[in-house]
């Protein structure tokens, strides 16, 4: 079969995309576009792209294209993918998948409308150690889950953006753009969160805007309950945590240390197993696989448009509670 042909927008956080997908085996690196036009002429020297163009419809016109990845900022996220899908492109976009839950609407029904398959980034389901600890949470090792916790602790000081977006609150939530990492981790394991009741202050990077350390509890189905922790100015190195809590056994573990914990009621409730743990090594293209498969077989991805825009509707929930002093907010899961 002919490879299908892979177009990335945004070459800042679509560049680590292009090298770790430049050798798919059912796809292949058609196009890049970036405002930067000495960044495109540079990966289109280096890597013979077919298309190279600083102008977006150009890409998603090409023929060539067949596939659009979007790394751009969190804002353009929604119009950017109106726009390939209405041009008869499938999308995997970065997360958030938008800034709001009405731009997350829009994205689906354009995904149903054009018949296209809409994936969202979140990359957090692709470390394989935590895909291997989902399996433990779904094959009964753990037994049966009742407590779930994530954190995503993020410094932000020296990374607002090009020309400072992520500190414009017209154009970045913390919660929903970073956030969302340990949110959608919490509701890979939970399922979808029913209600949550949140916290927030804002204690560092002033020009930021937005209240930077929440604190949210999340109430899903069958009494399982679980926590999140979002940090945007911590003084402390980058991580998202995952702890698991079932009748069974506990896990305990992050991202970034090359080992994590496990205890086991079949061993004993006293100790801790050490376990070793990957780093992300090639998340990305494990991620942009499971796309492509996704196409060529007609199946829905892991995280698809209704699951990223629950994701994104858990994050305002959250932002909704803080601003009523933590009051208890339904979520909604309709899309």
């Amino acid at each position: 079969m002919a490879k299908l042909g892979i177009g990335i927008v945004g070459l800042r956080m679509g560049y680590g995309h292009f090298l770790q997908c430049k050798d798919l085996p059912h796809a292949t690196l058609a196009g890049v576009c970036d405002l930067d036009s000495d960044l495109v002429e540079k990966t289109k020297k280096e890597f013979e792209v077919p298309v190279a163009t600083t102008d977006f419809d150009e890409l998603v016109a090409s023929d060539k294209v067949d596939i659009v990845n979007i790394s751009t900022p969190d804002y353009l996220h929604c119009e950017q993918t109106l726009k390939a899908l209405e041009a008869g492109k499938h999308v995997l976009v970065e997360k958030p998948m938008a800034c709001t839950i009405e731009e997350c609407q829009q994205m689906v029904d354009a995904a149903r409308k054009n018949d296209r398959k809409l994936m969202v980034a979140q990359v957090c389901r692709f470390h394989g150690f935590f895909e291997e600890v989902h399996n433990w949470a779904t094959d009964g090792t753990f037994g049966d889950i009742y407590f779930i916790e994530t954190s995503y602790l993020h410094n932000y000081e020296k990374i607002p953006g090009f020309d400072g977006w992520r500190y414009d609150p017209e154009k970045r939530h913390v919660l929903v753009g970073g956030g969302c990492h340990a949110i959608d981790l919490v509701r890979w394991f939970g399922g979808d969160v029913i209600s949550v009741s949140a916290l927030s202050n804002h204690f560092n990077i002033p020009v930021q805007q937005i209240d930077d350390m929440w604190i949210l509890n999340l109430q899903f189905a069958n009494d399982v309950i679980g926590r999140v922790t979002v940090s945007a100015g911590c003084q402390r190195p980058y991580n998202i945590d995952l702890k698991v809590w079932g009748t069974e056994g506990t896990f305990e573990g992050d991202n970034t240390n090359p080992t994590a914990k496990m205890s086991l009621r079949q061993v004993s409730y006293n100790r801790w197993l050490d376990l070793p743990a990957e780093r992300f090594t090639k998340a990305l293209a494990a991620e942009m696989t499971h796309f492509v498969d996704c196409i060529v077989n007609d199946e829905t991805p892991l995280i698809d448009g209704v699951d990223g825009a629950k994701t994104v509707a858990t994050a305002w929930a959250a932002i909704e509670s803080s601003r009523n002093g933590g009051a208890v907010v339904e979520v909604q899961n309709e899309f």
